[in-house]
Order: C-alpha cells, then structure tokens, then sequence
C-alpha cells in the first residue's frame, strides 16, 4: 500500500470547475497502523482558509478491497478502495448523497501523490496533492558530521 504509517506533508492545488487557476492545499498528515487497519488523522488547508480536521479509517474487507470512513469538516463519507496494486483507486460518497468523491493514489519519487475529484450538488472541484515524509530534525551540541567537506 502506498500509504505507509508515519508523517507527511502534503501541497497541491484544487480547482474549481470554470476556474484557469487553483487554490493551493496543505495538508499535515499522521498515519498510524493498528491489527486491523490504518487510521489517517490530520489538518488540510485550502488557501488563506482555517485549516480543516481530517480523519480517515482504512480497513482491508473480507472482498479483497478496502473499506474507507472518512471525516472532513465534520462531514462524514463512506467508501471503497482498491489499495493493494495500481491503480490505486478509491470511491467515497455521503449517506444522503449530497457529495461523491473519486481519489486515484500513485507513487512518486519520494513519497506519493493524490488525484481526485469531488462533486458536491452542481459544484465539482478536482485537485492534485504529492506527499512527502515528513523528515523530523535532530540536532544539538553533541551532533557531529562525518561528512567530508571540501575547503575553500
């Protein structure tokens, strides 16, 4: 699965339909592996915007898929995922349909990307986000590098 347990950043853009320039997104990411499955939790933020509560639940099922319950804004979606192999795919949608969104997931250089679309009544928005690990940096007055340097 290309969604590992630890931290990573995340930094796209999201696009509204009719619009030629995106807004951009951050999102700040912790996944955490339990026996049955991975839980994603988190803050996105769109634009100058405060940034939004992010939690998703990602449990295999005895299909050979992924179940997914995710929670955004205080908005809660059910879903779908194939995760195991490419494509990675994944469906989510509101119990009262008031929103459906699509996500395809694909490996990157040094980390993964997100593609998706999200269609809420007559609004639909797409967007792209690639997520890096997020390097936690240790140093201090008893750190040394063996790195060679060069002398000028």
């Amino acid at each position: 699965m290309l969604i590992a347990p630890g931290k990573w950043l995340g930094k796209g853009s999201v696009l509204l339909q009719g619009m030629s320039i995106g807004q951009t997104v951050s999102v700040d990411l912790d996944v955490t592996e339990q026996a049955d499955g991975l839980t994603v939790t988190g803050k996105l933020s769109l634009g100058e915007q405060a940034a939004h509560d992010l939690s998703i639940r990602i449990v295999p099922n005895e299909v050979g898929t992924y179940t997914l319950d995710a929670f955004l804004a205080g908005t809660r979606l059910d879903g779908v995922g194939k995760l195991e192999s490419e494509p990675h795919l994944g469906l989510l949608w509101h119990e009262r349909e008031l929103a459906h969104v699509s996500i395809a997931l694909f490996a990157l250089p040094r980390g993964f990307g997100c593609r998706g679309f999200l269609r809420e009544g007559e609004t639909v928005r797409t967007w792209e986000i690639a997520f890096a690990s997020k390097q936690v940096a240790v140093g201090g007055d008893n750190v040394v590098s063996l790195a060679r340097r060069r002398r000028r």
